[in-house]
């Protein structure tokens, strides 16, 4: 099964900030711009925030993962260009290694402007944690995930939808 949730989020950009919560080993061979990176990488939660609404899609299980890339492979094309996230080269490297599509175009949120890890600049910037269970750290979602903790994994890719939105509106205001 597909966990699906669906709430109200202002957003305040046109596009969508997408965010991937996946599984698997990288390849330390290649450097992050390169998507072989990535190739044992599979997503295990969609979440995007575009138009007002964010929304999740949490695969249960390793044996769901499939189900969960027919919906990113059907729900990705619909959504609305520019595309947003905050490591562009993990969201690309894991989209083209699981469903064989890319966003496009895809900036990252953090623009020319900041430095640093997703929670760093979050911290910098003063930007709420947004109840994330995990204190930004995707391993730790990764791990959970695996155990079933869904919930929290799915709390943990909210929060960084709302970060990443932050984040963005914060480089709009500097342009």
């Amino acid at each position: 099964m597909v966990i699906f949730r669906k709430e109200k989020a202002e957003a305040g950009f046109s596009g969508t900030v997408i965010d991937l919560e996946s599984v698997g080993d990288f390849d330390d061979s290649y450097f992050s711009s390169d998507p072989r990176r990535y190739a044992f990488h599979r997503a295990t939660i969609l979440g995007y925030l575009a138009d007002g609404v964010l929304v999740q899609y949490c695969a249960e299980g390793m044996d769901e993962i499939p189900l969960l890339v027919d919906i990113i492979n059907d729900v990705t094309p619909s959504l609305d260009p520019p595309f947003y996230a905050l490591n562009c080269h993990f969201e690309r490297g894991v989209y083209l290694n699981t469903c064989s599509l890319v966003p496009r175009p895809l900036f990252d949120v953090r623009g020319m402007n900041l430095l640093g890890s997703k929670w760093v600049i979050r911290g910098r910037l003063g930007i709420p944690k947004y109840d994330d269970p995990f204190d930004g750290d995707g391993y730790r979602c990764k791990e959970e995930w695996k155990k079933g903790n869904y919930p929290d994994c799915l709390k943990h890719n909210r929060a960084c939808l709302l970060i990443e939105r932050d984040i963005l509106l914060h480089n709009r205001t500097k342009l």
